[in-house]
């Protein structure tokens, strides 16, 4: 079966697949919280994005074009499927993946450029999605994790048209201890935008959730939510 036959099967369940699913989120602020993360994308592929949130960007920014170089499970993909059929748009929309052979860092771009980029990378040290050492989730060390990110949303960038969106979903993460704010560099780079935003994106049904913190370490606090930076060419 394949993911657009798949799709369909899905949103059959909501009623000719609608009842709201694709309406705009007009009170979209900086903090969202999608408890429920739709019927779009593979849910059994770990790390996977609600499609809540794409749905809303797409709509949000009316983009006409969408890039996903980190395609995982195909929930961006199934979310412009959907914006097509049930809003009745002619969004374009190309897809990449490492697991498909192509390498954000050194693989050919797209010939076209798009209205709204949405990259949500691999995270340093959480989930291991290869063997493969071009991998960002197979980044030994933070600083390794932080030059591949910033490499790879650099080059990005060429794919966004001017004035467009770049959006990148990413976490954190607490190791050893220690807490690391993984988007840090992206924060103090010049070279990659405007940042026009960040929206905070609560995070549900997440393997970390079965976790008991020692409450005689005060500092182990549950990591909840994620950052969606928002970046304009």
């Amino acid at each position: 079966m394949s993911r657009t036959e798949n799709l369909e099967e899905k949103l059959s369940a909501f009623g000719n697949g609608f009842y709201g699913l694709y309406q705009e989120n007009k009170e979209m602020c900086s903090v969202v919280s999608y408890p429920d993360r739709g019927p779009w994308g593979n849910s059994r592929y770990r790390g996977n994005c609600t499609g809540h949130l794409v749905k809303d960007l797409v709509l949000r920014f009316n983009s006409k074009s969408v890039f996903d170089p980190a395609e995982g499970g195909g929930t961006v993909r199934e979310v412009v499927n959907g914006i097509n059929k049930y809003l009745k748009r002619e969004i374009h929309y190309e897809g990449r993946d490492l697991n498909q052979g192509w390498d954000i860092l050194t693989s050919q771009l797209p010939e076209k450029q798009f209205d709204l980029v949405f990259y949500h990378p691999a995270y340093w040290d959480i989930i291991k999605y290869s063997n493969n050492p071009r991998d960002l989730s197979n980044c030994t060390t933070l600083n390794e994790f932080e030059l591949k990110l910033t490499g790879s949303v650099e080059r990005l960038l060429r794919a966004v048209k001017p004035n467009g969106i770049m959006a990148i979903l990413i976490g954190d993460k607490r190791r050893t201890g220690n807490y690391y704010v993984l988007m840090r560099t992206l924060l103090m780079n010049r070279h990659i935008g405007h940042l026009k935003g960040i929206i905070i994106k609560i995070q549900h049904h997440c393997r970390s959730d079965r976790i008991f913190y020692n409450s005689r370490n005060p500092f182990l606090i549950p990591i909840k939510h994620e950052y969606c930076l928002i970046f304009q060419k």
